[in-house]
């Protein structure tokens, strides 16, 4: 049989244990307090300093991209007679905005080092590698490196014709825009280069004895 203590017992046990868990949690205003103490507090100085930002570029802000996938590009190695692995990544072809220059530029993934790094010049001669299908096979004087690689044997293989049809069709695009660019450069010299451009003699002699006779047409 219940009681009105048993009552008052309990009301005064759910008193006691309310005001222990306001007095551990506390108000929202004492809340703030503390944080705003913390944020007062001492400041301590890292014990590694961190480096300033720094802007990093590719050096390709300049350029316009003309082509740009996937790809596998392989080196020639004269010395052991067989291709060899360059590099796995995106191949593309950038053209400069002010120069009109066209380069191809590889670097491999993850680590972003380049693997190919040459122009292209109107007469290079692109074609399909023997045996392989989806690849193409050009000589360049390549810089990834860092120096110049004289006539260096690269090919580079994609995952479907179609990639690789792409990008052969840009490559050669580009070619002819530059051939037409070097036609147009021999034109405008030729239309100054006249029968009565200045003509400069000069007479040499040593000890007062003539030793010739030096013309220059400018």
């Amino acid at each position: 049989m219940w009681l009105a203590n048993d009552f008052s017992d309990g009301d005064a046990k759910l008193e006691q244990l309310a005001a222990k868990f306001k007095v551990s949690v506390g108000t929202d205003e004492e809340s703030d307090v503390t944080q705003e103490d913390e944020r007062d507090g001492p400041y301590f100085e890292p014990v590694v300093p961190l480096p300033d930002l720094v802007e990093v570029t590719s050096g390709e802000e300049n350029e316009q991209v003309v082509f740009s996938h996937r790809a596998k590009l392989y080196r020639y190695d004269k010395d052991a007679n067989q291709w060899k692995e360059r590099g796995i990544g995106d191949i593309k072809i950038l053209q400069n905005y002010d120069t009109k220059q066209v380069r191809v530029v590889m670097r491999r993934d993850q680590v972003l080092k380049l693997c190919a790094n040459h122009r292209i010049t109107p007469n290079m001669n692109i074609q399909q590698m023997k045996g392989a299908e989806r690849a193409w096979v050009w000589s360049a004087c390549d810089f990834a490196e860092g120096e110049r690689k004289m006539e260096l044997l690269l090919a580079v293989r994609f995952k479907t014709q179609e990639l690789a049809d792409t990008f052969k069709k840009k490559f050669e695009e580009c070619q002819l825009i530059l051939s037409e660019e070097q036609k147009g450069h021999v034109s405008f010299a030729e239309k100054f280069s006249k029968e009565t451009n200045p003509v400069v003699y000069l007479d040499v002699s040593a000890d007062d004895e003539p030793l010739g006779k030096y013309i220059w047409k400018l």
